[in-house]
């Protein structure tokens, strides 16, 4: 299952699958089925099972996927008729990690870390495929950091690292832009990743069915066609399963909460000389069975 949030025609963005070449709309073909089906106000309870928000959709648990796994007849427009939306855009909790990558550490100078260094991004930093990345006033080293994210499917409160995954619902692609004049003004990293735009999301969320294995992934950055970088998840200091265990007691993490898992090597700051973005840069990711999400350069 891959699970976007689309919109035709200006209309407010809706959640749907992702199926080949077309989109399905999940509440209009739940509407449908149940309504074949003799079900009294079934737009009303395709409403409350199906909602147009990624998160509630999420919260639903296994009520909303028994629904929709009963679906079976689809309502679907053309993908290329559609805008899609980030797949998730109010995360409960948008959780990042840093320096997630032997091979990341060693560019950057730092050593490996003993414990997950984790930071936050806000919810007015997620933007859309396809929508600018706007460099903030006075930031002159605008980087790209393509990351594996993880979204949360249940509540987890300190479980193991065996039991991890059965949280998980999905993955997607998250570029943690970072605005590195900013970042390095303290020791707290925050001040150059919270700008808004700073976190292109998307472009679906592909359920653990798609990604059996998160940790034999390969994700590479492109910007204005040129390879930037290229690593793997196989080389994470910290994988998928000890982040969700180990978040999880720090916290309680719940459906829709998003964790950007750190970048591979080959960030701009790590280059000899640096390289950093412009206004008119393309920069676009790519994560083995999770799409491509690009997204232009804009001064703010």
């Amino acid at each position: 299952m891959k699970l976007v949030r689309y919109s035709t025609n200006g209309q407010s963005p809706r959640v749907g699958l992702l199926q080949g070449d077309r989109i399905a709309d999940v509440q209009s073909s739940l509407a449908a089925s149940l309504s074949r089906r003799g079900v009294v106000r079934a737009q009303e309870l395709a409403a409350a099972l199906a909602p147009q928000s990624t998160r509630a959709f999420l919260e639903g648990g296994a009520a909303t996927q028994d629904a929709v796994a009963g679906i079976t007849e689809w309502v679907t427009v053309p993908a290329n008729s559609a805008r899609l939306h980030a797949p998730i855009h109010d995360p409960g909790k948008f959780i990042c990690i840093g320096l997630n990558y032997s091979d990341h550490a060693a560019e950057t100078n730092n050593p490996i870390p003993k414990e997950p260094p984790i930071f936050a991004k806000w919810n007015n930093a997620i933007i859309d495929p396809g929508e600018p990345i706007l460099r903030p006033r006075g930031s002159k080293q605008l980087d790209w950091e393509v990351e594996l994210g993880v979204v949360i499917g249940k509540p987890a409160r300190y479980v193991s690292k065996e039991q991890a995954l059965d949280y998980v619902w999905g993955y997607t692609i998250i570029n943690d832009a970072s605005a590195r004049d900013f970042q390095f003004l303290t020791t707290q990293w925050m001040a150059g990743k919270i700008f808004e735009t700073a976190a292109p999301v998307g472009p679906y969320i592909a359920d653990r069915s798609e990604v059996p294995d998160p940790h034999v992934l390969e994700l590479k950055t492109f910007v204005n066609g040129k390879q930037m970088q290229a690593g793997n998840t196989k080389t994470f200091i910290f994988d998928v399963r000890y982040l969700v265990s180990y978040l999880s007691g720090l916290m309680t993490l719940m459906p829709g909460d998003l964790i950007a898992t750190g970048t591979p090597p080959g960030v701009g700051l790590g280059k000899k000389p640096p390289v950093f973005m412009n206004p008119g840069d393309v920069c676009r990711l790519e994560i083995t069975g999770l799409g491509t999400l690009e997204n232009p350069v804009k001064d703010a």
